[in-house]
């Protein structure tokens, strides 16, 4: 028997915390690169913005997604 699917828990999508994310990010990229911080924080940093550029990516499908008029789940 199939489990019924999951509902969606984030319904509506801030970007403004898309515009604020890099700040931290590119502070602390840097702060390694001028050796106020180990050299490892950088690849810290780098981590941090693909996932940011990522997470970025996939909302931003999700809004077009949404805004083209296609089912939300396609499973129903």
């Amino acid at each position: 028997m199939a489990n019924p699917p999951r509902p969606i828990l984030v319904t509506s999508i801030n970007f403004l915390w898309y515009l604020l994310a890099p700040i931290p990010i590119l502070a602390l990229g840097y702060a390694a690169l001028v050796n106020w911080l180990p050299g490892w924080f950088l690849l810290i940093a780098l981590f941090a913005f693909f996932m940011w550029l990522f997470s970025l990516a996939f909302a931003l499908y999700a809004a077009l997604r949404r805004r083209g008029g296609q089912p939300k789940d396609p499973r129903q």
